[in-house]
């Protein structure tokens, strides 16, 4: 396994920051989030990015002054530069930081740092983080604990990825993709399960248990870890951990269970026993996976020795978070959702809510792969969490910078899954051709769901751009159904 930092903050506390701090990357969800939380803590902030986007906006409504492309000349004054593991080691900017002797800190140290002026409650795990995060933090939030907030995902209670609170305890997801989350020392550590995801960086089942026992490690004396029961991995992890540990999940035994779970009118109701305690919960969200999520919060809530009652009263309010199971359209017989799910146990999950939310409904998946590192390591997985849709629409691979010696092209995928888990597959080669693929085939009632961390998004706005302006026909497939897929499709 390639050696995980363990180096811990160059600062003690975040108020120590001896002038203007430079964001590489400023847009992405984790970094806009610590730069937004920087500005409102009174230090001066600019930023760059390849691209224009709405955060880029919003940090600029902030007073971060941002540029669009790297150049030296973006340094300014920065005294700080941060960037993230997307950052390429010859990045103009990082270069010239690095060429001036300016302090340059990757983004888990500048959350470190942060983490070290407050109570930290970490979220960890191969899903389910983001949510997660901005659920902990809205339930606190209700409750009056007045937390900071840094998220990987734009929380909709705030609009934002983050929330610059007043109160001792900051919520942050706590990223394990490349090991930068043994820097944390939390007074909570959850962790919400344990997959076989990044194992390009991790080379193995011992070294991924491994980093999660040594992220586990990190918490504070007198701490509270908080486990996914219901994941074998995180088991294996939470039983190994010595110090205050509550368990969480579906499964007998676990310290917060969901027992009773019904699905109705677009929402999920259940029984949680915290404890000897029992709580009847609502959430404005389909499947058992944030139900999990919802366990995960409780069981923080109990850890903190707060009101339950309060809490699950605060999770029928909760409106989650971008990207995550958004419905994009919908009618009486058709509902396009969209959903961030990139790697199998997501994919599997977002399918199986919707299965579980709309009974004997025909469901076509729109897959964007990410990254040619997850197929490569997790093809038959991958293959496998899409065997639950009626059809699936698949898109070219969102690289995200990486590349590959071999195909993994939509038509080489979609053979794939019709061949090895006969699941009907049809290879899409733009987002036009993906709508186009999803409107000639519906037959309704019907559900579509876009997957991936990448931008396929686009094609659940152009699906329903075109039904918003009445270019489909609901009757038009009566007749005709779905038709034969050849070999060749």
């Amino acid at each position: 396994m390639a050696q995980a930092p363990k180096d811990r903050p160059k600062l003690k506390a975040l108020q120590t920051l001896a002038g203007p701090v430079h964001f590489i990357g400023i847009g992405g969800a984790g970094m806009s989030a610590l730069a937004e939380l920087v500005v409102k803590g009174g230090t001066a902030v600019s930023g760059s990015d390849s691209k224009a986007s709405p955060a880029l906006k919003q940090l600029e409504r902030l007073g971060v002054r941002v540029q669009v492309g790297h150049t030296a000349e973006a340094l300014g004054d920065a005294k700080i530069v941060v960037y993230s593991s997307a950052i390429a080691p010859d990045n103009v900017e990082l270069v010239a930081a690095r060429g001036a002797d300016l302090l340059v800190w990757h983004r888990s140290e500048m959350l470190a740092a942060m983490l070290a002026t407050k109570q930290g409650i970490t979220i960890a795990g191969a899903h389910g983080k983001s949510t997660t995060t901005a659920m902990i933090a809205h339930v606190l939030d209700s409750l009056g604990v007045d937390p900071s907030v840094a998220c990987g995902a734009t929380i909709r209670r705030y609009d934002s990825p983050a929330r610059f609170g007043q109160g001792a305890h900051f919520v942050a997801e706590a990223d394990e993709s490349d090991g930068s989350f043994l820097r944390y020392q939390p007074l909570i550590g959850v962790v919400t399960n344990i997959a076989l995801d990044h194992m390009e960086f991790f080379k193995g089942t011992d070294a991924l248990c491994s980093a999660f026992s040594e992220h586990l490690a990190n918490i504070v004396e007198d701490g509270t870890a908080v486990v996914g029961w219901d994941s074998a991995l995180a088991r294996e992890v939470g039983r190994r951990y010595e110090g205050n540990r509550m368990t969480f999940g579906f499964l007998i035994g676990s310290d917060v269970r969901g027992l009773d779970v019904k699905t109705e009118n677009g929402e999920t109701t259940f029984l949680a026993m915290v404890e000897r305690d029992q709580v009847r919960c609502r959430l404005k969200m389909l499947g058992r996976h944030n139900v999990q999520n919802a366990l995960a919060t409780l069981a923080v809530v109990r850890a903190l020795s707060l009101d339950v009652d309060r809490a699950a009263a605060a999770l029928a309010e909760f409106t989650g978070v971008a990207r995550r199971m958004a419905l994009v359209y919908e009618d009486a017989e058709l509902k396009i959702f969209d959903d961030y799910a990139h790697n199998p146990g997501k994919i599997e999950a977002s399918i199986a809510a919707l299965r579980e939310g709309f009974p004997g409904w025909r469901l076509h998946v729109v897959f964007q792969p990410h990254r040619y590192s997850r197929l490569e390591t997790m093809w038959g997985e991958m293959l496998d969490a899409l065997k639950g849709a009626d059809l699936v629409h698949v898109l070219p691979v969102y690289a995200a910078g990486e590349t590959t010696t071999r195909d993994f092209s939509p038509a080489v995928v979609a053979k794939a899954l019709r061949d090895e888990v006969r699941v009907q597959a049809v290879a899409c080669a733009t987002f036009a051709d993906a709508a186009k693929s999803v409107r000639d085939r519906l037959e309704y009632p019907a559900v579509v769901l876009t997957v991936g961390a990448g931008d396929v998004d686009g094609v659940a706005t152009l699906l329903a751009q075109d039904l918003a302006k009445g270019r489909h026909d609901l009757r038009a497939q009566e007749t005709g159904g779905l038709g034969p897929l050849s070999a060749k499709t």
